[in-house]
């Protein structure tokens, strides 16, 4: 299993993408297991809050992009489901849910991080797209999250330019929320989250609910376009240059 969950001080679950090697890639099985630890712990009394991070230096690296081949759009449209109700789910957690990312949060990673309502980085984090240089459009609610955070345009540069924007910089512009020091970011984020699970319970879920009101029209719309980006030549060609350490060819097909 490739999701280890552990119970800190203070009822604060952790949930670490385990697998280091690899950068903790974002595959399917592991949005299986996320979604139901998320919900596990949403309705287990004795949890007080949430940080998600990843092992080994990373937060994570992404998609697995081994696992992206083209399948039917149907079987496409199955797996989408899932992250709607993972995104769904996180965006609309009922409990302090934070972020805390060392090393990369790339790709479907930098859309897992801003998926939590709070995100921890430490200096040595760093965030990139991604998803145009394998031919697909952003997904996991980022066209709703990133604008969110950042404004429309920034958001629209970030998603189609793809810079490599370090921690301190993702701070200013409101990217993520607090930059610690390298290593520090889970307890980090675990202080954070005592600290916000001792607010209100009520108002909590009334703000969460409000902030998180456009990100379904973001996952329709992603469930509608990303199957069929998934299945043409210029994701398979965006795959193959991954996999190749090369600049993609890429068609418009």
């Amino acid at each position: 299993m490739s999701l280890d969950i552990a119970t800190r001080e203070g009822g604060i679950r952790v949930l670490t993408l385990s697998e280091p090697e690899r950068r903790n890639p974002l595959g399917h099985p592991l949005r299986i297991d996320l979604s139901r630890a998320l919900a596990d712990a949403e309705h287990d009394d004795s949890v007080r809050g949430v940080v998600l991070t990843g092992a080994g230096g990373h937060f994570c690296g992404g998609g697995d992009i081994r696992d992206q081949g083209e399948r039917s759009a149907a079987a496409h449209r199955e797996r989408f489901a899932v992250i709607r109700d993972m995104v769904l789910r996180m965006t609309g957690f009922s409990k302090p849910l934070v972020a805390a990312i060392e090393g990369w949060a790339a790709g479907g990673g930098m859309a897992l991080a801003l998926a939590c309502p709070t995100i921890v980085a430490s200096r040595e984090a760093r965030l990139v797209a991604s998803f145009t240089k394998i031919g697909l459009i952003p997904d996991m609610g980022l066209l709703a999250t990133l604008p969110a955070r950042v404004g429309p345009g920034r958001a629209r540069r970030i998603i189609l330019s793809n810079p490599r924007i370090d921690a301190v910089e993702a701070e200013r512009i409101g990217m993520v929320d607090i930059v610690c020091d390298a290593g520090a970011a889970c307890d980090r984020a675990v202080d954070l989250a005592r600290e916000e699970a001792a607010e209100a319970p009520l108002p909590r879920h009334f703000v969460t609910d409000w902030f998180a009101r456009d990100i379904a029209a973001a996952l329709d719309y992603e469930r509608s376009i990303q199957p069929m980006l998934l299945n043409s030549a210029d994701a398979a060609e965006g795959r193959a240059a991954f996999f190749e350490k090369r600049a993609p060819r890429f068609a418009g097909r």
